[in-house]
């Protein structure tokens, strides 16, 4: 087990702490304070570059308040055809989204970071592939019926370790890094770190 007061996740995601939930990490859950609207507005880069940088300021914001904490900050952003995707807003958003998405394959670009006193020390990028399959209307009618405001959540409006599965006919990266978190490799960068993080 990890030291609680020596890890910070810098997000409120349900799904990323249920990931280290469920690994068995002791940590804190604190809400970075950034502006993500703002930072999208003004960034000219790729959607990979963006998700690192809003994994690496949601770190950072953390990090200067908490000093020898580590941190972790990550995020994830659809990119469909070279275009980002944020989180869709109402269910008639996520329909159009769906629909768009629909028989086509997109990527969630994914960043992790790990953030100790204000420096990023650790980064893990992966865009796993996400194959949508061609599903009739009526199906996502039922779907996002039964999901109902939820499929705010993510980025892609659907959660795969749920009835979010059903959308795809092929998924090809790390089923963690798809729902939040690239835990195999972060484990083994909390570890590396023991000098910093005491493990019983």
């Amino acid at each position: 087990m990890l030291k609680e007061n020596k890890i910070i996740l810098a997000s409120s995601s349900r799904s990323r702490r249920k990931i280290l939930n469920n690994a068995g990490v002791q940590y804190r859950s604190i809400k970075p304070l950034v502006d993500e609207e703002n930072l999208k507005k003004g960034f000219k880069g790729s959607t990979k570059k963006l998700a690192l940088m809003l994994a690496e300021k949601k770190a950072l914001s953390v990090s200067k308040k908490y000093k020898n904490a580590i941190v972790i900050g990550a995020d994830q952003v659809l990119s469909f055809k070279g275009k980002a995707f944020n989180k869709p807003k109402t269910l008639k958003e996520a329909e159009k989204n769906f629909k768009l998405f629909r028989n086509k394959t997109h990527y969630l670009d994914s960043a992790t970071v790990i953030a100790h006193n204000n420096k990023i020390i650790w980064r893990n990028e992966q865009s796993p592939k996400m194959k949508v399959r061609n599903f009739s209307d009526k199906f996502l009618k039922n779907y996002l019926k039964k999901i109902g405001t939820s499929v705010t959540y993510s980025a892609g409006g659907y959660s795969i370790e749920k009835d979010g599965v059903q959308m795809f006919s092929k998924i090809e990266g790390d089923f963690f890094t798809i729902i939040g978190l690239p835990i195999i490799p972060l484990l083994e960068k909390l570890r590396e770190l023991s000098s910093i993080v005491v493990i019983k």
